[in-house]
């Protein structure tokens, strides 16, 4: 080759290297990626629960009926699980044997766990990676009367608590530092995937009930408080907030000046209207570095006045349908 080709040659030469070398750099700051990303999805308005009543209308049409994924211990599936579904279970659904299962990202995913919050946040992650993913609204417990959908779950508590709320002031927050997340992986998704395998590897639990919150707040052990995020609208948090809550509106909880608010290493605690979208909020902040669990339903658990509820139904019963199952407890 004559030098005069060798010197054509050197700047696409040289270009390739560099293409080479960018795609293959890992995310520089892989904590404000997903805070990015997530925020994006947010301000999308795309909603994050399906009801029972809806999905059974969509599985009525097989070229358009979403994929269903159960998140339930595989020994739960056996028993009883929505015709048609997979088994991917949450403390293993991040390995690459399971997301080999998942089918492609032009058909709607429907998650669901027992109650309606362990699907929440693989859920969210999972839209977060380019697939349009749901929740059921109240898991199987609102697709079915068969309690053996329930796994060791309880449909529903069987006494409703009442403890305090206050209405002024709200908790106090100062700025605290970011986490920092370093899987050195190159794409969101991998980020997203590898964390989501930290976090389940680490702790499978992502709920607190109200006895526990209640009990932290109530010991005169300040340090073992958790920081309560209530994510409720802010007409609605006014009107009775768990004493030193701060409140962020679920379209704001991603925005940077709104993490900056969040201490690292203390336990989160972030609280809803019925606990059926906080899973999928702290199971995301849990991802990005915090220690962030969801309130077992939410204010409907925490306090028996409807007020504070936005709305929506207490325990709704009429949301609870008899929609066939299949598995062994369905013989």
């Amino acid at each position: 080759m004559s030098s005069l080709h060798r010197f054509k040659l050197l700047p696409v030469v040289l270009a390739l290297m560099l293409h080479a070398a960018f795609a293959q750099a890992p995310i520089a700051d892989e904590s404000a990626a997903i805070a990015n990303a997530a925020q994006h999805f947010m301000a999308s308005g795309k909603p994050m629960l399906v009801s029972a009543a809806k999905l059974r209308e969509m599985l009525a049409n097989p070229t358009t009926a979403p994929a269903l994924i159960s998140i339930c211990a595989p020994d739960d599936y056996a028993k009883a699980r929505l015709p048609g579904s997979i088994n991917i279970p949450r403390g293993v659904f991040w390995k690459t044997s399971m997301l080999a299962k998942l089918p492609p990202k032009d058909r709607m995913i429907v998650a669901y766990c027992y109650n309606g919050t362990g699907a929440a946040g693989p859920a969210v992650v999972l839209n977060l990676m380019g697939y349009n993913a749901v929740q059921l609204e109240w898991g199987t417990m609102g697709w079915s009367r068969n309690d053996a959908v329930l796994g060791q779950a309880t449909r529903f508590p069987e006494s409703q608590q009442n403890y305090p709320v206050v209405q002024w002031p709200q908790g106090s927050a100062v700025s605290c530092a970011r986490p920092i997340v370093a899987t050195g992986k190159t794409t969101l998704a991998e980020v997203l995937v590898a964390r989501g395998d930290a976090v389940e590897s680490a702790d499978r639990t992502v709920s607190m009930t109200s006895e526990v919150v209640q009990a932290l707040l109530a010991d005169d052990i300040p340090g073992n408080d958790p920081f309560v995020v209530d994510v409720r609208a802010p007409a609605d948090f006014v009107k009775g907030h768990i004493r030193g809550a701060i409140n962020i509106p679920t379209a704001e909880v991603y925005l940077a000046g709104n993490l900056a608010k969040l201490p690292l290493g203390r336990r989160i605690v972030v609280a809803d209207y019925t606990g059926q979208t906080a899973v999928g909020y702290s199971y995301l902040l849990s991802i990005m570095g915090y220690n962030a669990r969801g309130l077992q339903y939410g204010m409907m658990g925490w306090s028996i006045n409807d007020a504070l509820l936005g709305g929506f139904k207490r325990f709704p019963s009429d949301l609870q349908h008899d929609f066939p199952i299949t598995g062994a407890a369905a013989r």
